[in-house]
């Protein structure tokens, strides 16, 4: 009897221990429930090897990459690659130089193949890749909305095909901080030529992955402004850039709002200087080219500050290279300061004054790959319905309103990891 009391309480011990046990997993899944967890790392001087029509050249890589790991049951894991943003100073090809090269996945993200018992992993992928040589060879799309309000410049780009294989530790386990070692190579093959100056790349990562885990959302991601004024530097009274602190301040504060869906920062580097009063009015197209050879920065989005843009139908600037490593953007000071009455190339209600706050994050919108509302084209993301986005003309602001969809499609090589946070969210949650 006594032996069977023992047993029997032995038995209710275990059972208690077993049903605590399965407590605290069912309390860890569910504090799991809901987190984001990913591996990330800035690449910096990743060594690679360029193919090109005839022969091989060295290069480097600066950029970012991104594995999202979703736990599974039993304690699998399984990865997806979310980012990978990779960017050159170039090499020479046979029919010149290549200029900044970028590359950005095609896809919102490629599922990883990861092995726990041998630590392997691979991902199969598709980029957009775009080099300045395509815009010398090939020009632009110049893209206008119906009304003629606002112009953008698209250039050409290549598809290549891609491969990466690598390893991480063996038997990977979700952490919340912490670094992981990757070893891997990147393989990429072009399969839809435009230029065809570059035909395989492959890049070599030896590099330690961060853990970075979030409630519902994406890690922050940061892109970098160089400022460009007219003048013989920052003590000259007759520079320009006077409306730059403006334009980048409302700029920041509206894709700050991606806060609940992605946070992006941007980060103004100190301006540079062009001493050429002759840049000062842009009347052509053909000035602005030249304008825009002037300074090259590879890892940032250049934005020239002229002192007025003529002819002023496309709302008194423009970005070329939309969405690519190469995106520049010219802006005037006028933004701030249309003549009173306004130009009667400005349709319907129009304002003078300070009145375009809000044209440079709508630049820096189509920078990180963004079309106007309405407007379809592969490769290109879609944005929303009386956002930031919307064509305004130069004597109308563009909606200081920020979009879920916006947010989530922004794209560009030059993004990489950051620190930063976003506080705020956006206006419309589509």
């Amino acid at each position: 009897m006594r032996k069977f009391l023992a047993v029997s309480v032995l038995a209710a011990v275990c059972i208690a221990l077993l049903a605590f046990s399965v407590s605290q997993v069912g309390a860890k899944a569910q504090e799991r429930q809901g987190k984001r967890y990913y591996l990330i790392a800035n690449l910096d001087q990743a060594k690679a090897t360029v193919e090109l029509e005839k022969g091989q050249q060295k290069t480097t890589f600066e950029g970012e990459i991104a594995f999202e790991v979703i736990p599974g049951e039993k304690g699998t894991l399984s990865l997806q690659l979310a980012r990978l943003n990779l960017v050159s100073s170039g090499v020479t090809a046979m029919i010149g130089d290549t200029g900044v090269i970028g590359l950005v996945l095609a896809d919102e993200g490629a599922k990883a193949s990861y092995n726990s018992r041998t630590g392997e992993l691979s991902s199969g992928f598709q980029a957009t890749l775009h080099y300045e040589l395509i815009d010398e060879k090939k020009g632009f799309r110049r893209v206008e909305s119906k009304e003629q309000e606002c112009i953008y410049f698209e250039s050409y780009t290549e598809v290549m095909s891609g491969k990466l294989v690598g390893r991480l530790p063996e038997a990977l386990q979700l952490a919340d901080r912490g670094r992981v070692q990757l070893q891997a190579d990147v393989q990429l093959v072009l399969i839809t030529p435009v230029v065809a100056a570059l035909r395989r790349i492959n890049v070599s990562l030896v590099v330690q992955l961060n853990w970075v885990v979030l409630l519902q959302l994406e890690p922050t991601e940061v892109l970098k402004v160089q400022p460009v004024f007219i003048g013989t530097g920052a003590s000259d009274p007759n520079a320009t850039g006077a409306a730059f602190n403006t334009l980048i301040t409302r700029a920041s504060e509206i894709w700050n709002r991606c806060g609940t869906e992605r946070c992006i920062r941007l980060v103004a580097n100190t301006p540079i200087y062009v001493n050429n009063n002759a840049y000062k009015v842009l009347q052509s197209e053909a000035e602005a080219a030249n304008l825009r050879a002037e300074v090259n920065v590879t890892d940032a989005v250049e934005v020239f500050v002229v002192e007025r843009w003529d002819p002023i139908w496309d709302g008194g600037g423009a970005c070329w290279s939309s969405g690519t490593a190469s995106a520049k953007i010219v802006t005037c000071d006028e933004q701030l300061n249309v003549p009173c009455p306004p130009p009667s190339s400005c349709s319907g209600t129009a304002y003078c004054g300070d009145v375009n706050y809000y044209h440079l994050g709508h630049e820096l919108g189509h920078a990180l790959n963004l079309l106007h509302p309405g407007e379809t084209r592969a490769g290109r993301a879609p944005s929303s319905v009386g956002s930031i986005m919307e064509p305004s003309g130069f004597c109308r602001d563009n909606p200081a309103v920020q979009s879920a969809r916006n947010c989530r499609n922004a794209s560009n090589p030059l993004l990489y990891w950051g620190l930063a946070t976003c506080k705020e969210n956006p206006d419309i949650m589509d």
